[in-house]
């Protein structure tokens, strides 16, 4: 049986009960912050197996996991993003945090990775372009995502890229920026309207089939462009 995909439309809802704000996060136990990032790693592991990330693009994943189940938000920006991300490497230098079996990289490994450069080697803005609508959708305050359309290096098709809980989800493949765009849009719309599971879906294979290829994971270096840069492309629900 074919596995079903995330759902993408309706309320996004945090499984954290209650959430942790960023200034309690700072009043913490390392072994209360500990505790987290082993949850977080049973999250995280599959995707990082999947996608065969190298040592460095795992441990952020990790860590914007971490900060998902902490504070039940999946909001990004380049301050939140690298602060958890030093925060749970320093954990783990320190000895408070030491991965499962399952984790595939040691802490020499991730530190090695981390050195060999902290800040992408490329320049991609006319890889990445923001959400532009073409149509007044008021956000009906349900939140913020982060999300846009990219062109991949290597099919040079443009998808839908979408940060949730963590990962990075992508969405079709389209020939031109402007599908892609009308794509995202019915995506954003049908997520403020919010609806069933079953609508969601049917939405995602509609978007998928609106293209002419499947869409690939980005390569690491255009990832941490985006980091970079994550803070153009908040939308708010």
């Amino acid at each position: 049986m074919r596995k079903r995909k995330k759902r993408i439309g309706g309320n996004f809802k945090s499984t954290v009960n209650p959430p942790v704000s960023r200034s309690s996060i700072l009043e913490m136990e390392p072994e209360e912050l500990a505790g987290y990032v082993h949850r977080a790693e049973k999250q995280a592991i599959p995707t990082i197996k999947e996608k065969k990330m190298g040592p460095e693009a795992a441990q952020l994943l990790l860590a914007l996991h971490t900060q998902m189940l902490m504070t039940g938000n999946s909001t990004l920006t380049t301050e939140s993003a690298m602060s958890i991300a030093n925060t749970v490497l320093s954990l783990w230098q320190a000895g408070y945090y030491t991965p499962s079996l399952a984790y595939p990289y040691t802490l020499e490994e991730t530190l090695q990775d981390i050195q060999q450069g902290l800040k992408a080697k490329g320049d991609y803005a006319d890889f990445f372009q923001p959400y532009i609508p073409t149509k007044k959708s008021t956000p009906r305050g349900l939140g913020q995502v982060v999300g846009g359309i990219v062109k991949h290096p290597e099919t040079q098709l443009w998808q839908i890229w979408m940060i949730l809980d963590g990962p990075c989800h992508y969405i079709g493949a389209y020939r031109d920026p402007a599908t892609a765009q009308k794509s995202l849009e019915e995506l954003i719309v049908k997520t403020r309207r919010g609806g069933t599971d079953a609508e969601s879906y049917a939405l995602y294979l509609k978007l998928n089939a609106r293209g002419v290829g499947k869409p690939k994971q980005l390569p690491y270096d255009m990832m941490q462009y985006l980091l970079e840069h994550i803070d153009l492309y908040q939308i708010q629900l």
